[in-house]
């Protein structure tokens, strides 16, 4: 059986893995990718036991977070972000967490749409045994029991052609992956090796979902989610993707668009004969953040560094704060510091520590920048010469992003690779490119 399809679509954005909720299939997000129309990648998995995969084995979190796993590796999607629905939402924290220990670049971000939160879903044990008795088995009236699965639980408001799509989908699921999620899978613990995730997060959650809306997960999925954002959907249950397509198709393109860009042509330069093999790896791994090394500095250190850094370079798409912290974590100084300050790691412990003690993080912007402009208002001092050091690093940070250099044009990291060894630049003039450069964005 095909364990996933994939779609054409522009590789100058990170790819959508569209995941989808228990009974269902990657058929589920049908309305979405036509509002899309193309605008991402995007590869549907059917996890096993549903859709197209009904037929293969595997039930419990950690094999179907392998099946997913499999299928972007056979998709061989530069960079991506997961989508989890329900069911699959624990799957993609279980996926996030293994790139976080491994420092996999490719994933880029999690948008995740009523998840099933890592620590057991916390559902009745009334409403487990009804589903159980619902569709654990095969029974005369089984297209019933769909239909009534799909709409009448916590009274959805689905379309009659979507609705009937939805019930044949639940129909073609094997029963076994059924029981095997609600007895089993739901209430696998994943919160301690899960821990906190960071990377860019956005939960979705729909205002009438009794079982997993806001409140749920409030308390259950953002603690896991250093940079979360928690979007609540008016007027809508659990199956926000078939429930409320377009408002879905916002926060999708909403998402996507704070994340970091990098046009198909910038791209394709990094790919090219132009760049060393070195220089390639140093590329690809900047393209998402490094993964932060605990201990490093506490999660308040943390916490205020990003609201500083976030005032040093007031943009939206590349959180320097994982880059900054890889530098501090792994002693990649420039050789040299001022008397004045400790070395790197400490000056920065003692004055986010000195910034926290005055509650910087929670202040209002305009109370941050005039704290920072006080920071750096006696030149030579040990505040503003450590201000000095992170506006450095926020700015080296920023500017070797690839997004940037694509921003800008830069080519200088082309002067040759394999095949074109020492080659360099020809054409030297001043507002003068040669073919193969890269055209500023």
């Amino acid at each position: 059986m095909t364990l996933s399809t994939q779609f054409d679509g522009p590789e100058d954005n990170p790819a959508l893995v569209l995941m989808h909720f228990l009974g269902g299939s990657g058929r589920e997000w049908d309305e979405v990718l036509a509002l899309l129309n193309g605008q991402y990648r995007t590869l549907r998995v059917d996890l096993p036991g549903f859709g197209d995969s009904a037929d293969i084995p595997g039930y419990t979190v950690a094999e179907m977070a392998d099946a997913v796993h499999a299928a972007i590796v056979a998709a061989r999607l530069r960079r991506y972000v997961l989508v989890g629905h329900s069911m699959s939402g624990k799957v993609a924290m279980v996926l996030a967490r293994r790139a976080a220990d491994v420092s996999d670049s490719r994933l880029a971000g999690l948008l995740l749409v009523a998840p099933s939160p890592p620590s057991p879903e916390p559902i009745p044990d009334e409403k487990r045994s009804m589903m159980l008795g619902l569709l654990g088995e095969r029974h005369d009236d089984d297209r019933a029991r769909a239909r009534s699965y799909i709409t009448k639980n916590e009274l959805r408001d689905i379309p009659p052609d979507v609705e009937e799509r939805a019930s044949n989908e639940v129909l073609r699921m094997n029963r076994t992956a059924w029981v095997s999620w609600l007895k089993h899978g739901s209430n696998e613990d994943w919160a301690e090796r899960i821990g906190t995730l960071d990377l860019p997060a956005m939960v979705v959650a729909g205002e009438k979902d009794l079982s997993l809306g806001p409140r749920q997960q409030q308390e259950l999925t953002l603690p896991h989610l250093l940079r979360g954002e928690l979007r609540t959907v008016p007027n809508c249950s659990h199956l926000i993707p078939m429930e409320c397509p377009p408002v879905m198709t916002g926060l999708i393109q909403e998402f996507m668009s704070t994340l970091p860009h990098i046009p198909a042509e910038y791209l394709a330069f990094i790919a090219g004969e132009r760049l060393s093999e070195a220089t390639r790896s140093v590329m690809e791994a900047r393209m998402t953040p490094p993964a932060m090394s605990a201990g490093t500095l506490t999660e308040t250190q943390i916490k205020t560094l990003r609201a500083m850094l976030a005032r040093i370079l007031p943009q939206q798409t590349i959180d320097v704060t994982p880059y900054v912290l890889d530098r501090l974590a792994n002693d990649k100084g420039d050789g040299w510091r001022y008397s004045v300050l400790p070395v790197d790691l400490e000056a920065y412990r003692e004055g986010l520590d000195r910034l926290a003690a005055q509650d910087f993080a929670n202040l209002e912007e305009s109370a941050q920048d005039a704290m920072l402009t006080r920071l750096g208002a006696t030149p030579g001092s040990q505040d503003a010469r450590w201000f000095e050091e992170v506006r450095g690093d926020a700015t080296t940070a920023y500017i070797s992003h690839p997004a940037t250099m694509a921003r800008l044009g830069y080519s200088g990291i082309g002067v040759g690779g394999a095949e074109t060894k020492y080659q360099g630049f020809v054409t030297l003039g001043p507002n003068e490119r040669e073919a193969w450069e890269p055209v500023a964005q």
